[in-house]
């Protein structure tokens, strides 16, 4: 009676822990290899008490099988646990060990050992019983010496604590176990059967859960602050430990960082670099990049204690991504806007002197165009300035057709505009400036009761000079148009004592 109530007790009390740790599983590594190793001893625990039942069934012998082996793998799936708690990765001695009991439950088959018998290691095969029992144990006792080793060499405090829970927990295991298993059965021959073993288990599993949860090992956490507040935070957010390791992260993490496999012990660093634990960072802007693609992201860290700085912090992962994107495209077209001419659509001075000006000193040969509207002022004058605006509007329309997109139109001020033609000889540029003065001939207007039709005077340069010397010879040009009878364009020459022009045919005209 007292056994069964003392079952009942065990097994209420390692539901209870299970049941914990299992509402709160995470993809956490060592919240995953602690529910492992519960859940193997879950199974080991149940599975036992099914022992009595020997029907020689398929069904009881597979349960005998799970249970024999849930029994033999207590110890491997105990060494995972302790290498994710210390965040050891896992290495060549891990796979002996596995490999040890995995080629004992090989041999277990070719040598076969009677069901009936619980406990192996009582049996008096002279050969198999200490192979196994010998297997069976290394893997806890390396366990066992790797918490005892991280606790002499630990500086952290707190998981010192943790480890010393562990370590005393495993410890008490250890020698209820001896004592059932060894020295009752040999010395008293009093047969426990494995009570006493499960009461070392769950002792060992409550040790390991008061050190989580006394002394915060953030790898489980309270259903809301855990689900409610970290998994499903609309933000980034990483529990990051001294060494600048993942503790813990939630899903908006993974995605701003672009990696849907980040997980607990992976650097921080190694996704942003110069980051750094011991800065306490407020909103920081940083750009990072991933393959061909930038991001930018803001940085907030602070310590989860105070009391603490140097154990954990809380880092805040804000992806400014689109709204620096945004912020571009906006800058962008405002810069597009001051650069612009609101009534003709054209560029306007401002661009003009700053894309040309860093230039200067380059020998390139540019051509230019200077246009400028015969008799505008007396258009505006009798038709008004409703009237002057639509000319400027529609002879930016001939303009606009009559260029190409890679080159610039400029209104460069009142009813003057300026054509940069690059890489364009002087005769194509005449060309140009003849289908645009064409154009601008055919247009027709209304003013009051009246129809009228505008012409152009147009200086032509090509030469490799600075912006303003280029201008002023096309201008100078052009006002040779405007003295020559207007309506024509004229191309600018070095060569005669007054700097020449030379009046290229225009249809219908002369050479001068």
């Amino acid at each position: 009676m007292f056994q069964m109530i003392s079952l009942v007790l065990i097994y209420g009390v390692m539901m209870f822990i299970w049941t914990f740790v299992y509402l709160n599983r995470s993809h956490d590594k060592v919240n995953q290899s602690f529910l492992l190793f519960l859940s193997n001893i879950l199974v080991w625990m149940v599975l036992n008490n099914l022992d009595e039942f020997s029907d020689g069934t398929m069904v009881t012998l597979a349960t005998k099988t799970v249970y024999w082996l849930s029994m033999m793998y207590l110890s491997i799936t105990f060494l995972l646990f302790i290498y994710r708690l210390l965040k050891r990765k896992i290495d060549w001695q891990f796979y002996v060990a596995l490999g040890l009991d995995t080629l004992i439950i090989v041999v277990r088959y070719l040598y076969p050992i009677d069901y009936s018998e619980p406990a192996f290691w009582r049996l008096t095969d002279p050969v198999v019983a200490p192979l196994m029992a010998t297997a069976f144990s290394l893997p806890a006792l390396f366990a066992f010496y790797l918490v005892l080793r991280q606790i002499i060499t630990t500086k952290d405090t707190r998981l010192r604590a943790q480890l010393n829970y562990i370590f005393y927990g495993i410890g008490l295991a250890l020698i209820i176990s001896v004592i059932s298993e060894y020295v009752l059965p040999t010395i008293f021959h009093v047969n426990e059967k494995l009570y006493l073993m499960h009461s070392a288990v769950a002792i060992f599993a409550v040790a390991m859960f008061i050190s989580i949860m006394r002394h915060r090992l953030l790898n489980l956490r309270s259903d809301y602050v855990y689900r409610n507040l970290f998994l499903n935070a609309s933000e980034g957010i990483l529990i990051v430990n001294r060494t600048g390791h993942i503790v813990s992260i939630n899903r908006v993490g993974c995605e701003i960082l672009q990696d849907e496999h980040l997980d607990a012990g992976d650097l921080v660093s190694n996704y942003i670099p110069g980051y750094r634990f011991d800065t306490d960072y407020k909103q920081l802007e940083v750009e990072i990049t991933h393959g061909d693609q930038t991001r930018y992201l803001s940085l907030t860290q602070y310590p989860i204690d105070e009391r603490e700085r140097d154990t954990t912090k809380l880092l805040f992962l804000t992806d400014l991504t689109q709204a620096h994107l945004r912020q571009e495209r906006e800058k962008e077209q405002l810069l597009e806007k001051s650069n612009i001419d609101q009534l003709t659509g054209l560029y306007n001075k401002q661009y003009l002197r700053e894309k040309y000006a860093s230039r200067d000193g380059e020998e390139r040969k540019t051509a230019l165009l200077f246009i400028d509207v015969d008799d505008f002022k007396p258009i505006n004058d009798t038709y008004g300035h409703m009237a002057g605006d639509e000319v400027l509007r529609e002879l930016a329309a001939c303009i606009k057709n009559n260029v190409r997109i890679t080159n610039d139109a400029v209104r460069f001020g009142g009813d003057e505009f300026v054509i940069i033609l690059e890489d364009t000889s002087a005769d194509d540029a005449f060309l140009v400036a003849e289908r645009i003065r064409t154009c601008a001939n055919a247009l027709k207007f209304v003013g009051g009761m009246e129809t009228f039709h505008i012409t152009l005077s147009i200086g032509l340069i090509e030469e490799a000079a600075p912006l303003n010397e280029l201008l002023e010879k096309a201008d100078r040009a052009m006002y040779s148009s405007k003295n020559k009878g207007k309506n024509k364009t004229t191309l600018f020459t070095d060569g005669d004592s007054d700097g020449a022009f030379h009046m290229k045919l225009s249809q219908n005209e002369t050479a001068v």
